[in-house]
């Protein structure tokens, strides 16, 4: 992205200075939409690490509890289904991309907050909208692609860090997904770990499983992400990955 003069001169071309009225209402606006983001992340954040650290603060959870009456086979059968869509949803959906595509435009908004409250900002937009073109963004077939909002329109290097782990939220990574499934197996493994039931040697074996994996997909992921933007700088959507 590029700083400094050229970035205010683009702000300013962007939509003209915004009206009186708008001017008044922007930071409730902002303020009120980064508190949704907020509100969306704070799920994502109770589906994957809050649910462990439910369960080991509370300390009474036992496989027992869980598996019922129902027999060995059919736990078997369910584990060898369901085992690879957790791992599947919650490595890479709920430890990356949703909070990827959460926080960020939460901590943008909070931002343009700020920036709608300094007077040097009043003359111009603060954030604009581009579409991703069809088939590289989460979600739904759209017919004409997908809109990423609260992109700044004066970048520096806290947006420019904040619209990288944006991007990684909503732009399909093939190598990211994969760098994040050992994550999703430490979250299966973390349940026989916490479950007091289990012998102790299960438990410590599930319990060191579920750590080595959890770097080992934190350490992959980091690199990708370095990878995808080497050159410290963060491309249009309209330029796909």
């Amino acid at each position: 992205m590029t700083h400094g003069t050229a970035a205010t001169d683009t702000g300013r071309a962007r939509g003209g200075r915004p009206g009186t009225v708008s001017l008044a209402l922007r930071p409730l606006g902002y303020l009120l939409v980064g508190l949704v983001w907020l509100a969306i992340w704070l799920v994502v954040v109770a589906l994957g690490p809050g649910i462990l650290v439910w369960i080991a603060v509370d300390g009474t959870m036992t496989f027992g509890e869980v598996a019922g009456n129902q027999p060995a086979e059919s736990w078997v059968v369910a584990g060898l289904l369901v085992v690879p869509i957790v791992v599947a949803v919650w490595g890479p959906g709920v430890f990356w991309y949703l909070p990827c595509a959460t926080w960020p435009p939460a901590a943008l908004s909070f931002l343009y907050v700020i920036r709608s409250l300094l007077p040097r900002y009043a003359a111009e937009r603060l954030s604009h909208s581009e579409r991703a073109p069809r088939g590289t963004s989460l979600g739904p077939p759209t017919v004409g692609g997908v809109t990423l909002s609260l992109q700044p329109v004066r970048p520096t290097r806290l947006t420019d860090l904040l619209m990288k782990f944006y991007l990684s939220g909503w732009d399909i990574d093939g190598r990211a997904f994969l760098a994040m499934l050992p994550a999703g197996l430490a979250f299966v493994l973390a349940f026989p770990a916490l479950a007091t039931d289990m012998p102790v040697g299960v438990r410590v074996g599930c319990g060191v499983s579920t750590v080595a994996l959890a770097i080992w997909s934190t350490l992959r992921v980091r690199s990708r992400f370095r990878d995808r933007f080497r050159a410290g700088l963060v491309r249009s959507w309209a330029d796909g990955d």
